[in-house]
């Protein structure tokens, strides 16, 4: 789990082992281990997650942790699965144009990436989309609105990881602190890695 110090890295990190998010938030240690846990959860599609986290690293979202020798790289490292966590307002704002936080962390991973697990793959959550709902009454505005700037989110991650865009797993809106709009949006989250993992065993084999 990476991403921009607040996006919600604790929360996410709280919401797979079944535990209450952090109340106030506090800038995470550099690289610290977490024990290991299990995710257990029943999808929509009436498959079932069953798995056991181990070796997680929590780290903190400054740009220094990230270049820092034991910064990100540590973290991604023998990743399986690197989740980028963003906000709502990082979308919005478009924080992904050249020059801003969020491309500059996709450039990062672009550069990282040959130094990863084969196979890796990188899925981004744009977290406390319930503050936008919840400061909208035009719901088919906000809906349209999104979607546009999740379309050009899409369009430059796909272009600044190249040319390791196959470990693009997509980008889903979700909310650590809304438990019943993030148990909808971990399902999509969990399908789109499950449906990209087995794309790229397939691949490989298929070489």
């Amino acid at each position: 789990m990476i991403g921009p110090t607040a996006g919600g890295k604790d929360s996410f990190l709280a919401r797979l082992q079944n535990r209450e998010i952090p109340r106030v938030h506090s800038n995470s240690a550099l690289a610290e281990k977490v024990k290991s846990f299990r995710v257990k959860l029943a999808l929509s599609n009436r498959r079932l997650v069953d798995i056991t986290c181990k070796g997680v690293i929590n780290i903190g979202g400054e740009s220094d942790y990230r270049d820092a020798p034991s910064g990100w790289l540590t973290v991604c490292q023998d990743a399986d699965v690197v989740f980028y966590i963003m906000t709502v307002d990082d979308l919005c704002k478009q924080r992904f144009r050249k020059g801003r936080r969020i491309r500059q962390d996709l450039e990062w991973l672009q550069t990282a990436l040959p130094h990863l697990k084969p196979g890796v793959l990188i899925h981004i959550l744009i977290n406390k989309i319930d503050g936008q709902i919840e400061s909208h009454t035009d719901y088919q505005a906000l809906a349209e609105e999104l979607a546009h700037d999740l379309a050009e989110l899409d369009k430059t991650v796909r272009s600044v990881l190249q040319p390791y865009e196959a470990s693009y797993a997509g980008a889903t809106l979700i909310s650590m602190k809304n438990k019943q709009i993030y148990t909808r949006a971990i399902n999509i989250v969990f399908r789109a890695v499950y449906s990209a993992f087995h794309e790229t065993e397939a691949r490989r084999k298929a070489r």
